[in-house]
């Protein structure tokens, strides 16, 4: 009865979220209780998927069963305009899991962040498919064609808000826990012989990084899983998405001491409170 609500703000970064599924295996097995999820791109396909089923071992199990044709398969999704993949295929990776659920079907109250790039802002989704808000929130442009949604065309929410700690604070988190994904930056490649997606991806990706440095200092406490080298081709090859989730347990076991004991001081001092409360009514 007596526990602070906490929040978890999971960033973007593309592949680099499978450590976002070594981050959720850690704090369940600690015991500490998710009662918001906020995510922007990856985060939000993460989060949203646990946010319905609130089992980080069968996300764990969906994404590890497939081989690299299916993975493969799953971006063979060419588009004409917008961007170079349609994300039909990502929709159906989805809902092969989350079964068309809507976000009143989820466990745990979840949005996604997206940007309406008509009216250039930052939009939180809340309500209708789970699927098709996760797709918005994760078109990363020029990669994914923008998403469609009640006549109005969404991009990644990681243009304005790469880790979206203010959103789970504003559904009603005390303590809130930011995993950011693009803390660090290293690439791996020639730069001077980089494609225009390469260079697009890696510009994409400094700007998130400005914006989620800024967000996390709002955060109670950041996980900053070390997956500067966690590449696309990492999705197609079965010990490097299990490397990317090791990488998020790792990050997460560095801190998850202290998030137990403020998790633990904030009960006791919430529950002193409401006696002490209780004691005054009496006088």
């Amino acid at each position: 009865m007596f526990r602070p609500k906490i929040g978890l703000a999971l960033g973007g970064g593309g592949p680099k979220g499978l450590a976002h599924i070594g981050v959720l295996k850690v704090l369940e097995k600690n015991n500490i209780p998710i009662d918001y999820i906020a995510g922007t791109s990856v985060g939000s396909l993460i989060g949203g998927m646990y946010a319905y089923s609130k089992d980080i071992a069968s996300i764990e199990a969906h994404v590890m069963n497939k081989n690299w044709l299916q993975m493969l398969s799953y971006f063979a999704d060419p588009s004409l305009k917008g961007g170079f993949i349609e994300g039909n295929r990502m929709e159906q990776f989805l809902n092969e899991y989350l079964h068309g659920a809507e976000f009143k079907d989820t466990k745990i109250p979840y949005q996604a962040t997206t940007v309406d790039i008509q009216s250039g802002k930052l939009v939180y989704l809340h309500s209708g498919s789970l699927s098709k808000a996760i797709r918005a929130s994760s078109a990363v442009p020029m990669l994914f064609k923008p998403v469609e949604l009640d006549n109005h065309l969404y991009l990644d929410g990681g243009l304005l808000s790469s880790v979206p700690v203010e959103l789970v604070k504003k559904m009603g988190a005390d303590i809130v826990i930011a995993v950011q994904l693009n803390k660090y930056y290293d690439p791996e490649e020639d730069l001077r012989t980089a494609s225009i997606p390469d260079i697009g991806e890696l510009a994409f990706n400094i700007v998130g990084r400005k914006i989620a440095d800024e967000e996390v200092k709002r955060a109670n406490f950041i996980i900053k899983p070390a997956v500067a080298h966690v590449q696309w081709s990492s999705l197609l090859k079965q010990d490097k998405k299990e490397e990317g989730i090791k990488l998020g347990e790792e990050a997460a076991n560095k801190i998850i001491t202290s998030i137990a004991i403020t998790v633990q001081k904030n009960k006791i001092e919430l529950a002193l409170h409401h006696w002490i409360d209780k004691i005054k009514k009496l006088f």
